[in-house]
């Protein structure tokens, strides 16, 4: 058996890029989370730190604390969690008891009491990473230390090793970890919760999402269960019940939930499942002593239709579990005894309590070691267990193990108190919580209040008495025992502020004042939750409110007045008089939303849209995303074809298809059994598999009759277990960004197909048309004034004027074509980690990017061919990208900006830099506008086969990488060339990082359209534009005419540049086939008169204007494309094709033209070679239009 630090580093060495830890915004691969966790490794060891040491970490949640205390386990030592909201004395305490040889805090935290030295998180980023290895820690060592609530009054610290957290999450069947698996880590940090929630995904291969510090919010945990796609979660049985009661819909989503610390309800549980049949709900049961669970039950329907309590299930793989009687002698099925644990997973000791460890931990007659529980149980005749009922006084609070001798002996410390007794009454809100019964002695006696204070002094929030009782005495049984069934119930308001309260006839002060409107409905919701009278300076807390009613009492607000309220801003205003302004402030309260069900018609996005018109404009495959995933192993065909449904399923755009009515794209919703994308199974031979592969990658699709994702599975004759799954996505339904989801989802689905079980998906919080429509009403109309359509489209106007639409005049092959085919060839070039580093490090000196970096070395390498100071180049933007809502939604996100800089007056590099700068923060804040409004507003003429000023695209791909797990099969993911290029030139930069969070290298890939561009000028410009980088970067004062760059070939005369266009006025039409081209350009235009050589983009068309044209005039038999009006923008022109194309033959079914091949020269470093569906290990993620 490893450790838990080994099981990362394993995961870190065989899976380094998959994701491991997401905190906010922040996101950690297994190799940076191991590499981070090895400098603090170093640094505790620098510090002192040795092997069987304990750490204190006075962190809250966040991506430092999970490093640091995993590398205070490569350090060979054992964390304790100091949580920074218990009170200071108790964290002085735990430290002591624990012996902690450093604390691990923040500068200027308080830590009284504590005398260990104080290491920093800043220190450890200069720290050199300790090699794996260093320490050596054996899995009984101890890994971490719990304090949880003891019974003589003070706290027990809880010892676990290695094995009992890795006994506990690895190799079970309880849930799912690894790959696909993702966990919310929420419960609170002194939790053995905390191990499962963290540990679990990351000993597994799974990835974890942190809650942000604080109390769990369950509006908080909806959005990341929905923005990150988490599938698990543990939550107590109390805060599940107040979840299920005010926030129903925030558990949507999640394939499984573990449920624990407490009797679970079982009306809870039958409305959760109701709402969610697919979950898997478990009920868990274990003690801090046994790490987590000890059993575990999967609750069924047959247990909800027998009213009674739900059982615990039975013992988890590796433990094991007796019920004995008080002679530790074994109980028959059926019979009531207290339960005993064995195995792995027990804890080793109690830190500096010998004698306490050796009343819990007992030794078997066998001579087993046995933990005594405590708990009474009984096992049913087909082993499962059930929970009786406790064999002291330990009582559960909100998920938290309580003695209440611990808080007893607090309030006896009090100077007016002379008894105290405390005890768990059920709340009428269905929650448990601590009433005080208190002696005084002298007056005058206490107050609630002081007594509350007193008691926060030492104890934690869930250890203060909700309720404080006076009594003249306690109530004693014959032997003089304390009589805790006769003390009284507490009165409704006997914790009201200020007060105690007297009990079995006593008397309680009356609230009172008087509130109006906000401030007396906010005094009814206070009542209801804590069931006792509130005036509008009553204190919620004060008056027994915590963190579990609190969150209860923001969903009833959110109910009731419809704002948003978080469960911090009431602990910040406790009282309805205070709370009341800030109500009225409050955003309102978002509403679900609400899935499309129209199956008519429905629009398309404007990105949607643009690609739309690409396509019927014949663009072939380049708007294919393939993507090829590798499989060793066992692979079930029909669990993947019903997982790729799922998939599609879940995702709306993944079963849409694409069509038009009167020459306008409209989308249409498939449901049913035409909703299942395309999925073939085909077995191959070794040497046609890349053929097939390449065959099946540059198949396009026929938007208007199918859906816009399909999957093939080739498996191979010769090796059955090795298999190649293509699957292959239009743009138009996705881009780079999705790939991730999109195989997150699969993989997901798939595992659950294989277990004979749906896939579980909740619905996604905002879904693509949901997005799509509300980013057009974001936007408004561009006719009116004050939209942000019209303030966008003003600053492009007024930014683009005079550019010169054709973009960078580029040197083109002699025989190119006027409108070049989409066959593509590519040069990669590669610069080194330290090249990287040093282009990252000079941008940043300067104010700039990486990317704007980029673009001003394309600009000073374009003018060094000719094309001009005044230059222009496109650059894709994921609109997705401060949306974090669609983060996991599949869809096509993204626009196409134009970046216009002025290279005039031979600046130097630091002074272009600073003008792309300027020009690229400009088109960046003004990205909303689609960009076929901007050439729109515009109006340049139009070419055919080419896009206007955006045929020269600069992309920078950083985003994270797609993976798949699927079980029973190792797995690889590929991105594979469809052989089409989209623009005729597209420079494309991927970004990696290496594990420790530095540049690790970029890569350039110059893709250019084969027939329109010289090898010789791409190869030139794979050359030159790493060394423009490199030379701006070393000296950025050098002006551009003197920067060291290789000579470019020489170019073809400025004939070879397109003529610009001339609108000539010529007489009226005069065929019938003119005549009937000009009527239909009158109505599309809305003119009143055309001439035979008047242009149509001239005189107002664009790109969907094309397209309505091409529907009027096609006819069944001889169909027209928006493509012969580009390339024939005329009414005599287009006329002309059109009669011309009537008087051929029309052949049955013609065939798809194949394009010329360009030769392959791929050997030779510096010039091009075509795509032929090679698969390159690049791990680029596409997001270009």
């Amino acid at each position: 058996m490893k450790c838990v630090h080994e099981l990362i580093e394993h995961q870190a060495r065989s899976a380094p890029d998959a994701l491991a830890l997401i905190d906010g915004g922040d996101r950690l691969t297994y190799a940076e989370l191991d590499a981070r966790a090895a400098r603090w490794a170093a640094l505790l060891a620098r510090h002192g730190v040795r092997h069987g040491d304990t750490v204190g970490v006075h962190l809250e949640r966040s991506t430092e604390l999970v490093v640091t205390v995993l590398g205070v386990l490569k350090a060979g030592a054992s964390y304790l969690i100091l949580d920074p909201g218990f009170p200071a004395a108790r964290l002085g305490a735990m430290a002591t008891d624990a012996a902690v040889s450093a604390v691990v805090a923040p500068r200027g935290a308080h830590l009284t009491g504590v005398e260990a030295p104080v290491v920093h998180p800043e220190d450890a980023q200069s720290a050199t990473p300790l090699p794996h290895g260093t320490v050596a820690v054996g899995p009984a060592d101890r890994a971490c230390v719990m304090f949880t609530s003891g019974s003589t009054g003070r706290p027990k610290g809880v010892a676990a090793p290695h094995e009992a957290i890795t006994a506990t999450l690895t190799g079970q069947d309880f849930a799912s970890f690894g790959r696909g698996a993702v966990w919310l880590q929420c419960a609170p940090l002194s939790w053995d919760a905390f191990a499962l929630e963290l540990w679990g995904p990351l000993v597994n291969g799974g990835t974890c999402v942190l809650h942000p510090p604080g109390r769990p919010e369950p509006l908080v945990m909806a959005r990341l269960i929905a923005g990150h796609g988490v599938t698990s979660m543990y939550l107590s049985a109390s805060l599940f019940n107040v979840v299920v009661d005010e926030y129903p819909d925030a558990l949507d989503g999640l394939r499984e939930l573990l449920v624990g610390g407490e009797a679970l309800s079982p009306p809870h549980v039958a409305r959760a499942l109701a709402r969610r049949p697919g979950l898997r709900l478990s009920n868990g049961y274990g003690p801090v002593e046994c790490m987590v669970f000890l059993t575990t039950h999967p609750v069924t329907p047959e247990d909800l239709r027998t009213g009674g309590p739900l059982p615990i299930g039975r013992p988890l793989a590796g433990k094991r579990l007796y019920v004995l009687d008080e002679r530790l002698r074994p109980v028959p099925d059926g019979g009531t005894g207290e339960l005993y644990a064995a195995g792995a997973g027990l804890a080793r000791e109690y830190t500096g309590q010998p004698a306490l460890t050796a009343e819990r931990f007992v030794a078997a007659p066998s001579g087993e070691r046995l933990y005594r529980t405590g708990d009474l149980v009984r096992r049913r005749l087909d082993g499962v267990l059930e929970h009786l009922g406790r064999a002291d006084s330990q009582i559960k609070i909100r998920g938290f193990r309580v003695e209440p001798g611990e808080i007893e002996t607090v309030l006896a410390g009090h100077p007016g108190v002379d008894r105290a007794a405390v005890i768990a009454h059920a709340h009428p809100a269905g929650d448990r919580q601590l009433t005080a019964y208190v002696v005084t002695r002298g007056a005058p006696a206490p107050t609630a209040r002081e007594l509350r204070d007193h008691a926060r002094t030492v104890l934690p929030d869930h250890l203060v008495p909700a309720a404080f009782v006076t009594l003249d005495a306690l109530p004693l049984t014959p032997s003089g025992k304390l009589d805790r069934a006769a003390l009284p119930e507490p009165a409704p308001a006997a914790a009201r502020t200020g007060d105690t309260a007297e009990a079995a006839g006593g008397t309680a002060e009356a609230a009172g004042g008087t509130a109006d409107g906000t401030a007396r409905t906010l005094c009814d919701l206070f009542s209801q939750v804590l069931s006792t009278p509130f005036a509008p300076d009553d204190d919620f807390f004060r008056l027994g409110g915590n963190s579990l009613l609190a969150a209860r009492l923001a969903g009833r607000i959110r109910s009731v007045l419809g704002v948003e309220l978080d469960i911090r801003t009431l602990f910040e205003a406790p009282t309805p008089a205070r709370l009341a302004p800030l109500v009225d402030r409050a955003p309102a309260a978002a509403p679900p939303p609400e899935p499309a069900t129209a199956s008519g018609p429905l629009p398309v996005s404007d990105a949607q849209q643009r690609l739309w018109f690409l396509d019927r404009t014949g663009a072939g495959a380049a708007y294919n995303l393939p993507m090829l995933v590798r499989l060793r192993g066992t692979v079930d065909p029909d669990a993947l074809a019903d997982a790729l449904a799922d998939v599609a399923d879940r995702h709306e755009v993944l079963r849409t298809l694409f069509g038009e009515t009167d020459g306008v794209p409209v989308r249409r919703v498939v449901r049913g059994t035409g909703a299942k994308p395309p999925f073939a199974h085909e077995y191959v031979g070794g040497r046609e598999l890349e053929s097939r592969i390449e065959e099946a990658a540059r198949r396009r699709f026929e938007l208007g009759t199918e859906l816009p994702v399909r999957a093939a599975l080739f498996t191979l004759r010769e090796r059955p277990d090795e298999h190649a799954l293509l699957v292959l996505v239009h743009h138009i339904a996705g881009d780079g960004w999705s790939l991730r989801p999109l195989f997150r989802d699969l993989s997901q689905a798939y595992a659950a197909r294989v277990q004979g079980r749906p896939a579980g998906f909740g619905p996604l919080a905002v879904p693509y048309a949901e997005h799509a429509r509300r980013r057009l009403d974001r936007l408004g109309s561009p006719a009116d004034p004050g939209s942000l359509a019209a303030v966008q489209l003003a600053y492009w106007r007024q930014r683009l004027a005079g550019l010169d639409a054709d973009g960078p005049l580029l040197p083109r092959r002699p025989e190119a074509p006027a409108v070049p085919g989409p066959a593509a060839a590519v040069v990669v070039r590669r610069l080194d980690p330290a090249a990287h580093t040093r282009l990252v490090d000079s941008a940043r000196r300067q104010g700039a990017t990486l990317f704007m970096a980029l673009h001003a070395a394309l600009v000073t390498v374009l003018l060094r061919t000719g094309a001009g100071p005044d230059t222009a180049v496109g650059a894709p933007v994921a609109a997705r990208a401060s949306d974090r809502d669609v983060e996991d939604v599949v869809g096509f996100f993204v626009n196409l900006l134009v970046l216009r800089a002025d290279a005039s007056g031979d600046p130097t590099a630091a002074e272009l830099l600073a003008r792309v700068r300027d020009t690229d923060l400009g088109a960046f804040a003004h990205q909303d506008v689609p960009f076929e409004e901007v050439v729109g507003a515009l109006g340049p003429a139009r070419r055919p086969g080419r896009q206007p000023f955006t045929e020269v695209v600069l992309a920078l791909q950083n985003n994270a990488r797609a993976e798949v797990a699927l079980p029973g099969a190792e797995t690889g993911v590929e991105l594979v060339r469809t052989g089409s290029a989209r623009f005729e030139l597209l420079v494309d930069v991927s970004e990696t990082t290496a594990p420790d969070g530095t540049p690790g290298g970029l890569t350039l890939t110059f893709e250019y359209r084969a027939e329109a561009l010289e090898e010789s000028f791409v190869g030139w410009l794979a050359e030159a534009l790493p060394q423009a980088l490199e030379a701006a970067a070393a000296a950025p004062d050098t002006r551009l005419s003197a920067l060291a760059l290789p000579e470019p070939p020489r170019r073809a005369g400025a004939a070879d540049r397109l003529a610009a266009p001339a609108r000539t006025t010529a007489p009226a039409v005069g065929t019938p086939a003119e005549e009937r081209v000009a009527a239909v350009w009158r109505d599309v235009l809305g003119l009143p008169r055309i001439g035979r050589h008047d242009d149509f983009f001239a005189l107002g068309g664009n790109s969907l204007r094309a397209v309505r044209v091409a529907a009027r005039l096609s006819t069944p038999e001889r169909p027209v494309t928006a493509a012969q009006l580009f390339a024939t923008p005329t009414v005599a022109a287009l006329a002309a094709g059109l009669e011309e194309a009537a008087a051929r033959p029309q052949p049955a079914m013609a065939p798809i033209p194949r394009r010329p091949r360009v030769p392959n020269r791929a050997q030779t470093p510096q010039t091009t070679a075509p795509h032929r569906g090679s698969r390159k290990q690049e791990d680029r993620q596409w997001t270009s239009a």
